[in-house]
């Protein structure tokens, strides 16, 4: 049995894997007795070889990067005829190990998932480094339900030269299966390409497969560029507002998807709040315990409530401001009642029979003008508003809201767009006919709204 390489104060415990490039090995880090990997060249590769430098490119780009859903760097040695990286080290996961023993990941978790991706991709960005290769095999979950980010291999960054080759000793990327369109084309690196990736890892782990399938990849590559992904099965349960998030992520177009990494974590974050559960660890630790990975869901300390000092009775104010309260949230509900008779006399009507989802009268809102050539149903945020042709605008909160125009014999055309507060935005769509001539409006009257999709 061949001795174990020596790499100074690391002593190896295990070979994790091995490649025609680079040997991965988990180690102890003497004398700190910290758990590390250690990512080395194999002793036939010369530190004057491409893929040397491919080593050291990748060890400056992670030099750069402190942030906790990043790996992180400890040590990069270049020593005689030997190169190595001393990376940190997670006892866990990776995320297609974890897909695979779970099938399918809950919503929380995944959406908890792509939130620290997100907020690790925001980072990097924000370091002017895009990713190129988000991927489930590239993120690591901890028995702890932290989640880390790796595989910077083919990173980009505009002050270092690009990668000459994978350190899997190929010629390109693990297969289309998770690249943009441009990507495919070729463009130039885009940090929304990496949304783009994001997404497909989100839909795999709320379906247990990636949304473009096909026997070849020159038939993984048609579908990305030119069809959208399948709808998510019904029966998975999977929030309306979650699977918009991964329809944006998934556009065709970088303009139409986030535009940054910042506004999808923002995003999510909300979503994660109705969703409820904890923490993004904790919702993480949750699905690991679920899939028999850990005994339990470990705790955070966003889930520990602080403690409560115990303090003298005093004379109470509760009594008091509680009137106060009920005085102001009069004046505000009669206040909104107001705004929205003065909608309805205007001509507006809105939507009936829903939820709270789309606000009647929010406060400090933006409005939404449609015209649609020549007729369409108009419906925001799932829930059916009008039906075109209508004169006023459609009363909105302020924020990111995801609109369909709906037509019998036109397909449905979708668009984003951002209300601020005060202004009216203008959305003009011209109908396509499908095979058969679009008639005119049947109705100027609004269209009854529907129950609210799911």
């Amino acid at each position: 049995m061949p001795a174990s390489p020596e790499f100074d104060a690391c002593q190896i415990v295990e070979k994790l894997r091995s490649g025609p490039i680079a040997d991965v090995f988990r180690a102890l880090q003497q004398p700190l007795g910290r758990a590390v990997l250690i990512k080395a060249l194999i002793p036939s590769i010369l530190p004057s070889s491409p893929f040397a430098a491919t080593l050291e490119r990748e060890a400056r780009l992670l030099a750069e990067l402190h942030h906790p859903n990043i790996l992180q760097i400890h040590d990069f040695v270049r020593k005689d005829e030997r190169m190595w990286l001393v990376l940190e080290y997670v006892d866990g996961w990776t995320l297609d190990e974890l897909i695979r023993q779970s099938k399918r990941l809950v919503p929380a978790a995944a959406a908890a998932i792509a939130l620290e991706l997100a907020r690790a991709l925001d980072h990097a960005h924000g370091k002017n480094i895009v990713h190129r290769d988000v991927q489930p095999r590239n993120v690591l979950v901890s028995r702890q339900g932290q989640v880390k980010l790796t595989g910077f291999s083919v990173a980009v960054e505009e002050r270092l030269p690009t990668a000459p080759e994978l350190l899997d000793g190929g010629t390109g990327f693990a297969g289309p299966a998770y690249m943009s369109p441009e990507q495919l084309l070729g463009e130039p690196p885009d940090p929304r390409s990496d949304l783009f990736s994001l997404g497909v890892t989100l839909y795999e782990m709320l379906s247990g497969e990636p949304p473009f399938k096909a026997p070849d990849e020159r038939g993984v590559t048609q579908l990305i560029r030119h069809e959208p992904a399948p709808p998510l099965d019904r029966s998975i349960s999977v929030p309306g507002s979650l699977e918009r998030i991964v329809q944006r992520c998934l556009e065709k177009m970088p303009g139409d998807r986030f535009q940054n990494a910042a506004e999808l974590a923002n995003t999510l974050e909300q979503l994660l709040e109705q969703l409820g559960g904890g923490s993004a660890q904790r919702m993480i630790g949750s699905s690991l315990a679920a899939a028999g990975l850990v005994d339990e869901a470990p705790k955070s300390l966003g889930d520990i409530p602080p403690p409560v000092a115990s303090v003298p009775r005093r004379a109470s104010l509760a009594t008091p401001l509680r009137g106060l309260v009920l005085s102001f949230s009069l004046i505000v509900v009669g206040g909104a009642a107001i705004q929205y008779l003065a909608w309805r006399t205007g001509g507006g009507s809105p939507a009936r029979g829903t939820t709270s989802r789309l606000e009647l009268a929010p406060a400090r809102g933006g409005f939404l003008r449609v015209v649609a050539d020549p007729w369409a149903h108009v419906i925001v945020d799932g829930q059916k508003v009008e039906t075109t042709p209508f004169a006023r605008g459609i009363p909105l909160r302020p924020g990111t809201h995801y609109v369909r125009l709906e037509h019998p014999n036109a397909p449905t055309e979708r668009r984003t767009v951002r209300i601020v507060g005060g202004e009216t935005v203008l959305l003009d769509v011209k109908m396509k006919a499908t095979g058969t001539s679009i008639e005119p409006s049947p109705s100027a009257e609004p269209l009854a709204p529907a129950e609210p999709e799911p």
